[in-house]
């Protein structure tokens, strides 16, 4: 609040100024001593806020006044910034016109008529200061102290680079907490196929914490098929969670709220999972039993992992075994907060230790407030602060009536008056929101939060007060969520966010998506309309933020004192006229709208200070107007856009720019790299056509190194920085140039493209100057003959190094240095380096124990002909390795270079492509046996590698997956000839074989596969396209849950039982999918085999697609809940055995064009079907379906007249869609039983031409009805027809397609009113043409 009052004494400050009086001198005579009134108020007011803020969470009166308070100086920053603005105006005015304006034209303008505004001006200065006097009478009776407060103090002693990323790996005390819940996770104490366990506490005690430490519990990781997080708040919208399931579950992503749609999609892709919820609100059971029922589908022994503050929440969820979290331990909470309030290995003073453990007890155990209070503590070093913070009153105020915890309150006092108005800001975003440092740090700089005149600029002061919130625990890093490049990404705790919304409550105003919609308060300055609905905004004169705008764009004429416009994603392709009248605008984003072209008029933004238009592809041009707007300080677009070339010219009048995306190089004088010498800018800069640099005193002209706010710097000889070959160029002077455009020692990021010289400048390979570069990137500079030490630097953490055909060596040591390696590398990336022969020049007598990248942990290499080994010495900590197109190649290792046998002891992920002359693992293959080559290894995929034709299974004894495509040379998975042993896949649980032409069977020694299975952990299979498998043997899959088969032109039956006497089953089976398996006939060899309860006796889901010849049998599928039948030609009548299919809940036939009756024993259908679909039948009889059923699809069944005769029994049925029937005439009798019907869906079907009574009865209770392309029941339902009336009540209905719009009225007085409004604005738009051609030379006159 008190930061307020700085921003409008600021402004007075400013305008009082000899530059401003200039041109305010006409006004401001009459107004002066409103402003001197104004500024006085404001500074008896300013030391005593500090104590009514502190006291508003106690005292209700308190908390009114400072609203009123605050609402009056909000109108009083509003003035002051109109008269700013107002200035700015008459200056921007001048530049444009090349002359002053007339003061007689002036006077008659109605806009900026000088009389005009100092009336109201002074209007308005006068009711604000009739408020504030009124305010300050009533403030006497609160008694309020004065603070005086030093907003000088700085923001915490911290160097650039320092990370909060390591603050999640400390986490105290909950060790215990951890190891029973995995326990309760993999253990079977259950009883349930999928069951719930839930996390209860208050908030603040650690329980999403908790659940992450769980969630990447290496035991759980392992147990479970699938992990899946979905973060729930206090909105429990099942179709939107439904979607995030699928999504996360790596299923398609549908934009739908369609359940039928989403509870399909949901079953196909569970597995056996683990699915947290985390922060649940809901104590709603229908809500959670509509989720839970599209849950019951995964693996046996799922589990849902829940955290709520509410017991009763975790009740009704079915929580059988609710966690109940408590508080740290006295000694885990003191080790907490000693961490968070002392320098590590520092003294701790005994004063210091003592108060804090008295701070610590009043904490209560609680996580979240210990962390606060340690983080407040850390800043305060004399025990006289401590003992203040032990004995404030906040701690007496232990409930309040906003729930707010005194230890986070006391975080907020303790904040200095920017930091309190930066931290508030925050609530106009919704819970759980990704703050994105630099986007958060343009809204501040926009409200005029950060605070100027300090001689550093706003943007480091922004990133400052970033850190500051970040060190006092109010913000935290969210390692979940991959960070923007060099950008910090954060989470606020909800429990915060409820701290920083009770001071926000009265002035901002978020929509929450799916949920229900909050309180709009009286006067809300800040609006996020994120949900996307339609609000009626009122009187917007006073709005200050509205971001998320899409829809309503009518609404920007009358957003006076906007600040901050957020119109991205909306569908315009112009901007509206109104824009240009928003002249308090700072920040507008317009990235991904369908914009053409900018408006001359958009530099009358006078105080615009960041414009986005990232993704505005049709966008072709900057106007070039721009070139007069001075308060921009960022520009941000795409970096590939050629056609923003003109604004190059602007950006030596652009003083204060602090971001451009890219600057390309020109020869006229407007467009040098010279134009870049008064630019400092921040963050990233990209140089391009940089050979239109003369020589290295042009280059110098760049003054780069000075430049010390850039951390990513981008240097091309071309017009992008990727492109085609002949976008290379030759230049002499190359290397002279580069060397001269040295960059600033703090860049953490580098970009080399298209350079055209032989050599690098040596300051590549500066250790000391360059300890900060962490990224290097060097493409097609094809010249290069060697690298530059970049072994030495310090900081390499990733290197890329593309299409650099010179390069033979990666490591050059005869330049006479010692061996050294990359001590900090951790990414390599090798692409089309035509002649790179090895990693070191020594290779000869380099020492072979010498680790040349000895914490590098991913290797990406491609098209490199000439490498033809990989030592493992070198990469001790390698992770994942990528190889594509390595045709030099032979084997992985070269076992010749000593006794011991070499391998990659950390590897984890391997993936070979198009290695062509790929022939083993090993040189010498005889001793692969003695010692795996990948121990470590759990992720493997191989494609296109034609010689390969082993795959040596003790190699590797711990891999997970498995997956090969058009691997031509292998015959045989397994090749147990090399011992007596069996080998097995010991580990492996999923396998991919995909168009495999020459693979014949799983075993070279056939005979013997049935004594070991060949994958006895194996539990999901897919194969595809290998014709000459013919056999898929059960024995070696005894646990496989889930098989998928497509094209599989050698399969008649899946199983042969004729191996042995015993009848073979899968007998762990969930889900089958079958897909054009054209000779399929039966599922077993042995006809009446298929009716053995044994086959498939925990099979849930079975799919089958195009299996012309395939005899459907369904007998003793007890378990069976879904079926899908697709294209089966022999299916002619519905299957004798539905009855048997106790479990079946979903049904879905399509495309079974011979499909016509219902049974040829009878009408009985599935006892308990849930969901019955059929899609292009030509079926002319329904079967008879149980009261379960939910749902019910008819679509593209040209031969149905009819439904049942009478369906009254359906008293379950809430979905019922029929669509592109043609011959379907009525529906059936009784439909008024019908009573659970929300949804009706009738489209295409001409030949219904009424409604049954019963339907008649029912329809006034419906909830959505969509009626279309049926034309006789399109008349009874709309106006007039016999139906409408019944339509009245209810809350979704469409009749019809959309009509196109017609005259709003008939009425001749107001149409010829109308017709003489737009004659009058076509004579207005000529006399301003007229007007503007006087003026040649001006680009854009603003109206008068």
């Amino acid at each position: 609040m008190a930061g307020l009052f700085s921003n409008a004494l600021e402004m007075i400050k400013e305008l009082s100024t000899p530059h401003a009086l200039q041109y305010l001198e006409p006004i401001w005579s009459g107004v002066d001593e409103q402003l001197q009134k104004l500024q006085f108020s404001l500074l008896v007011i300013q030391p005593l806020v500090e104590d009514a803020e502190a006291r508003q969470l106690k005292e209700q009166a308190v908390r009114c006044w400072l609203v009123w308070l605050k609402d009056a100086v909000y109108d009083a920053e509003d003035i002051l910034d109109e008269a700013k603005t107002h200035e700015l105006l008459i200056q921007r005015k001048t530049e444009l016109s090349g002359r002053p304006r007339s003061k007689v034209r002036e006077f008659f303008s109605l806009d900026h008529n000088p009389l005009l505004f100092k009336l109201q001006l002074g209007k308005k200065l006068r009711n604000v200061n009739e408020k504030i006097n009124d305010l300050i009478e009533k403030m006497d009776k609160f008694k309020l102290r004065p603070i005086v407060e030093n907003n000088s103090k700085p923001l915490g002693n911290r160097p650039q680079t320092y990370s909060y990323l390591h603050e999640s790996l400390l986490i105290l005390g909950r060790d215990e907490d951890k190891e029973k819940l995995v326990q309760m996770l993999i253990s079977d104490c259950f009883g349930e196929k999928v069951a719930v366990v839930s996390i209860v506490g208050m908030g603040g005690l650690g329980k999403t914490t908790l659940a992450q430490l769980v969630y990447a519990d290496e035991r759980v990781k392992n147990h479970f098929e699938q992990c899946i997080w979905v973060c729930v708040s206090d909105d429990f919208d099942v179709p939107r969670l439904a979607q995030k399931i699928i999504c996360t579950a790596g299923g398609e992503i549908r934009d739908s709220t369609n359940m039928e749609m989403l509870q399909q999609d949901l079953r196909k892709v569970l597995l056996r999972y683990l699915l947290v919820l985390d922060d649940v609100w809901n104590e709603d059971f229908q809500k959670w039993d509509a989720l839970r029922n599209m849950l019951l589908d995964g693996g046996e022994g799922s589990r849902i992992l829940v955290t709520t503050r509410n017991e009763k929440c975790s009740r009704v969820m079915g929580a059988q075994k609710p966690y109940i979290l408590s508080g740290l331990s006295q000694e885990s909470s003191w080790d907490l907060f000693e961490h968070k309030a002392f320098v590590e290995d520092a003294e701790k003073p005994p004063g210091l230790v003592e108060i804090g453990k008295k701070i610590v007890m009043k904490c209560q155990g609680l996580p979240l407030a210990i962390q606060v209070m340690g983080s407040i503590m850390r800043s305060k070093s004399d025990e006289s602060e401590w003992q203040a913070v032990l004995e404030n009153e906040t701690w007496k105020s232990q409930h309040t009536e906003n729930k707010i915890m005194p230890e986070l309150w006391l975080s907020y006092v303790d904040l200095s008056s920017h930091l309190k108005r930066c931290f508030t800001f925050c609530a106009i975003f919704p819970k759980d929101h990704d703050f994105k440092e630099q986007e958060l740090i343009k809204f501040w700089m926009a409200h005029g939060l950060i605070p100027s005149g300090k001689g550093t600029d706003m943007e480091v002061e922004g990133r400052e007060t970033f850190t500051e919130l970040i060190r006092r625990s109010l913000l935290q890093i969210d390692c979940s969520v991959p960070a923007w490049e060099y950008e910090r990404v954060c989470k606020m705790h909800d429990l915060i966010h409820d701290v920083a919304h009770f001071v926000m409550e009265n002035e901002c105003f978020t929509s929450l998506k799916g949920g229900a919609a909050p309180e709009i308060p009286i006067w809300p300055r800040h609006w996020n309309l994120d949900a996307g609905e339609n609000y009626n905004l009122g009187d917007c004169s006073n709005i200050h933020t509205l971001l998320y705008c899409r829809r309503d764009l009518s609404v920007l004429s009358r957003l006076k004192m906007v600040r901050v416009l957020d119109l991205s994603h909306a569908y315009i392709d112009k901007l509206p006229a109104s824009i240009e009248h928003l002249h308090h605008l700072r920040y507008l984003d317009l990235s991904s709208t369908y914009i053409r072209k900018l408006p001359e008029s958009i530099c009358m933004l006078v105080n615009l200070q960041t414009l986005i238009l990232y993704g505005c592809y049709k966008l072709s041009e900057i106007p070039k107007s721009i070139t007069y707007m001075n308060s921009l300080r960022h520009l941000l677009f795409d970096d590939n856009r050629p056609e923003f070339e003109a604004l190059n010219a602007c950006l030596s009048q652009l003083q204060n720019l602090k971001t451009l995306s890219g600057y390309t190089v020109e020869d006229d004088a407007k467009n040098n790299i010279g134009q870049l010498k008064s630019l400092n800018p921040l963050g990233a800069l990209a140089l391009y056509n940089l050979q239109k640099v003369k020589n290295a005193d042009d280059a110098r002209k760049a003054n780069l190194g000075n430049k010390q706010l850039i951390h990513t710097l981008k240097l091309s000889w071309g017009k992008l920085s990727w492109g085609p070959d002949d976008e290379c160029c030759s230049m002499e002077n190359a290397e002279e140039v580069l060397e001269a455009l040295k960059p600033p020692s703090l860049l953490n990021k580098l970009t080399v493209s298209y350079y055209p010289g032989k050599q690098f400048p040596m300051w590549m390979g500066e250790r000391q100057q360059f300890q900060y570069l962490h990224h290097i990137i060097l493409f097609k500079c094809k010249a290069c003959e060697q690298l530059l030490p970049l072994e030495i630097l310090p900081g390499l953490e990733n290197l890329s190094v593309s299409e650099m055909h010179s390069i033979k060596h990666i490591v050059n040591n005869t330049r006479g240095n010692p061996q050294q390696s990359f001590p900090a590398l951790k990414k390599l990336y090798l692409e089309s380096m035509r002649n790179l022969e090895g990693w070191c020049v020594e290779d000869t007598d380099a020492n072979p124990n010498l680790a040349l990248f000895p914490c590098l942990a991913l290797m990406v290499i491609k098209a490199t002909p000439k490498l033809t080994t990989m030592p493992p010495e070198i990469f001790p900590r390698l992770e994942e390795l990528r190889m594509y197109e390595m045709d030099g190649i032979k084997h992985i290792v070269n076992n010749r270079r000593g006794d011991a046998l070499q391998s990659f002891p950390a590897l984890k992920k391997l993936y070979f492509e198009s290695m062509r002359n790929l022939e083993g693992w090993r040189v010498e293959e005889d001793r692969e046996a003695n010692l795996p080559l990948f121990p470590c290894l759990n992720w493997m995929e191989i494609q296109r590698c034609p010689r390969l034709t082993t795959l040596p299974l003790e190699i590797l004894p711990c891999l997970e997956y498995l997956r090969m495509y058009e691997m031509h040379g292998i015959k045989h998975i397994a090749n147990n000839r090399r011992g007596d042993a069996l080998q097995s896949f010991p580990a492996l649980k999923k396998l991919y074989l995909v168009s495999m032409r020459n693979l014949e069977g799983w075993c070279v020694e056939r005979d013997r596969e049935a004594n070991l299975p060949l994958f006895p952990c194996l539990k999901r299979m897919r194969i595809k396209g290998c014709p000459k498998l013919t056999t898929l043997p059960l024995e070696i899959l005894p646990c496989l849950e889930e098989l998928r088969m497509y094209e599989m032109d050698g399969i008649k039956h899946i199983v042969n039982n004729r191996i042995g006497d015993a009848p073979q089953s899968f007998p762990a089976l969930k889900k089958l999918l079958l897909v054009k398996i054209t000779n399929l006939e039966a599922c077993c060899m042995e006809e009446g085999r298929e009716a053995n309860p044994s086959l498939f006796p925990c099979l849930l889901s079975m799919d089958i697609k195009k299996c012309p010849k395939l005899t459907l049998v369904l007998q003793n599928l007890t378990s069976l809940t879904d079926l899908w039948v697709t294209s089966i030609e022999n299916l002619v009548s519905w299957p004798n055995e539905m009855q048997g299919l106790k479990s079946l809940n979903t049904l879905t036939i399509s495309s079974c064009k011979i499909l016509t009756d219902a049974s040829s024993q009878g009408d009985c259908g599935p006892p308990f079907l849930t969901h019955l679909n059929f899609f292009e039948c030509d079926l002319r009889k329904l079967p008879m379906c149980p009261k379960s059923l939910q749902s019910l699809v008819i679509s593209n069944c040209p031969q149905i007249e009819s439904l049942w005769p009478e369906m009254g029994h359906l008293t379950s049925l809430s979905f019922l869609w029929l669509s592109k029937c043609p011959k379907l005439v009525s529906l059936s009798d009784g439909m008024q039983a019908l009573t659970s019907l929300q949804s009706l869906y009738i489209e295409d079907c001409p030949a219904l031409k009424s409604f049954p009574r019963g339907l008649q009865r029912l329809l006034p209770t419906l909830g959505k009805l969509i009626i279309e392309r049926c034309p006789e029941l399109e008349k009874l339902c709309k106006p007039g027809g016999d139906y409408y009336n019944l339509l009245s009540t209810m809350s979704y209905k469409q009749v019809g397609r959309a009509q196109p719009l017609k005259c709003i009225t008939t009425n001749r007085f107001l149409l010829s009113v109308i017709l003489i409004c737009a004659i009058a604005c076509c004579i207005n738009f000529l006399f301003n043409q007229h007007d503007s051609q006087n003026m040649k030379e001006v680009w854009y006159i603003p109206p008068t």
